[in-house]
């Protein structure tokens, strides 16, 4: 995956820093210029620190890479199904018609629309990464291999945004950007790792895979995941049961807990995008 391919919404907010870097001078979700240190991390033989937002609380880095794309060889990739890919499938399924159109972007080597290839519905991925999206490609997925940007993207009946807001420079305004091409009754689906993972307590884990700069730039809670959707007019819901079944029995003590709205691992959420008929008559009572 890589950073957002413009940045125009965050002109007054980045300036260069030193080759190949940005520094981040406001918070990518609110705009506040205010903020205190949150942590310093070191990694790669390099100091990243993070700053903490003093006006929402949301946790990012101060600085970020241009490209935090995976551009692996392409000899070296292979799939990498996780449960989740099977959960958004399921969503999918429950929630749309045969013949609608899915989005996914920053869909790495294409996980998803791969189980999804003999389903009745329409695919497309969009991954920035060479080495990922020809993966995807040659296995008969449909990747679009650029970023996502909305105004040549299709119209979509679902987007699927999964472990991609970590990596970006604006993931509100991508989170926009990708409703705005949302049809009304459309699926948002969106996952992201969760700031306050449980995992945390074992410190091997959580040096390896929690707090990574410069691959992981911004660090979200549950309150970060649901002002995000508001800003779009959504309402984030946890995955919970209605996307497990009987053979997920592993998954239902934390499905309990997702409808309790306890996160204790990442954050997977979806909403449903009102059509405008809907819109209009919340707005008139």
């Amino acid at each position: 995956m890589m950073l957002s391919s413009d940045g125009a919404s965050l002109v007054t907010a980045v300036s260069e820093g030193h080759a190949g870097t940005i520094s981040r001078d406001v918070c990518p979700l609110c705009g506040s210029k205010t903020r205190s240190p949150f942590r310093a991390v070191e990694r790669g033989g390099s100091t990243y620190h993070l700053e903490q937002c003093s006006d929402c609380g949301f946790v990012y880095t101060s600085t970020a890479r241009f490209d935090t794309a995976d551009h692996g060889d392409l000899a070296k990739l292979y799939w990498r199904f996780r449960n989740r890919h099977h959960q958004i499938r399921r969503l999918i399924h429950l929630h749309l018609k045969p013949g609608s159109q899915i989005v996914e972007i920053g869909c790495g080597r294409g996980e998803l629309g791969y189980l999804m290839k003999d389903d009745p519905y329409r695919y497309t991925g969009y991954e920035p990464a060479s080495g990922l999206s020809r993966f995807g490609q040659q296995h008969g997925v449909h990747i679009v291999h650029d970023f996502f940007k909305p105004e040549t993207a299709p119209p979509a009946d679902a987007i699927v945004i999964d472990n991609v807001l970590e990596h970006v420079l604006d993931p509100q305004q991508l989170l926009a950007d990708a409703v705005k091409t949302l049809n009304g009754g459309g699926l948002a689906v969106v996952i992201v790792p969760n700031r306050n993972d449980l995992r945390q307590m074992v410190p091997s884990w959580r040096d390896a895979r929690h707090w990574i700069p410069p691959d992981h730039i911004n660090y979200f809670s549950m309150s970060d995941v649901r002002r995000m959707f508001a800003y779009c007019g959504l309402q984030a819901t946890p995955f919970g049961f209605h996307a497990l079944t009987a053979r997920d029995y592993r998954y239902f003590a934390r499905a309990v807990l997702e409808t309790a709205k306890i996160s204790l691992l990442g954050h997977n959420v979806y909403a449903v995008k009102p059509k405008p008929s809907e819109t209009g008559a919340m707005q008139a009572r």
